[in-house]
């Protein structure tokens, strides 16, 4: 009886050193130590570790393509539509086609045309890519701080998007959903993101870092049967 005694004794003394002291070491470094833990998504790691795993095991076009010299020096990426292009219908507009990123709060309509100033109203469709659900390069373009949060038609918190998430393509007739698989930041003259592939992807751009135009940031999602998840 009296050694259980002993032992409860000692370990309420332990504790009782014990808990100040943690008390005093932890929470000075708290955002440290446990909001790390609070934000660990083991589903959300998993899936960014197989899309590495499987990038690394078969090399994509656009990773080929990146060694190649694709930049104009006098051209940014809006400024590189050919002047010889003709949008002859605005199909995306006649859909009502809109933009959501769930993640990042992001929510707004495509808009189309030739002339980059379109951003001034919403996302829009670069013109020479291609169209949600086909074959190729969907490119979608917006400012990143024209318009705040809590305004959803902004890519203001686009660096926000991780591997995983989803970028969805919505119609009047279809739905697309598009999962990301990379993050980047390319100059603003790289037009390598522009080119057309031989599967099923979107790419969303911005400009890069927050309050500049230096750079562009890139969000590449893809819908093939790998990803795809409608």
């Amino acid at each position: 009886m009296r050694k259980t005694t002993k032992i409860l004794l000692t370990i309420i003394l332990v504790g009782l050193v014990l808990l100040p002291l943690g008390y005093f070491i932890i929470y000075p470094n708290y955002d440290k130590v446990i909001e790390p833990i609070k934000r660990f998504d083991i589903h959300r790691s998993a899936q960014e570790i197989t899309f590495q795993m499987l990038r690394s095991l078969v090399p994509s076009k656009d990773e080929i393509l990146s060694t190649q010299d694709l930049t104009s020096e006098s051209q940014s990426i809006e400024e590189s539509i050919g002047t010889d292009f003709v949008l002859e219908r605005k199909i995306l507009e006649e859909k009502d086609t809109n933009l959501i990123v769930n993640s990042i709060n992001v929510a707004g309509k495509v808009y189309e045309g030739i002339d980059s100033n379109i951003m001034d109203t919403g996302f829009w469709h670069f013109p020479t890519s291609q169209l949600p659900g086909q074959k190729g390069n969907v490119v979608i373009i917006g400012h990143r701080y024209a318009k705040l949060p809590p305004n959803k038609d902004t890519f203001f918190s686009l660096d926000q998007v991780q591997v995983g998430d989803k970028i969805k393509v919505l119609q009047s007739d279809n739905e697309y959903t598009y999962m990301v698989t990379e993050t980047k930041v390319v100059e603003k003259n790289d037009v390598s993101i522009l080119q057309d592939f031989s599967d099923y992807r979107i790419t969303l751009i911005t400009c890069t870092p927050l309050w500049t135009n230096h750079q562009r940031l890139v969000i590449v999602g893809k819908l093939d049967k790998l990803y795809r998840n409608t």
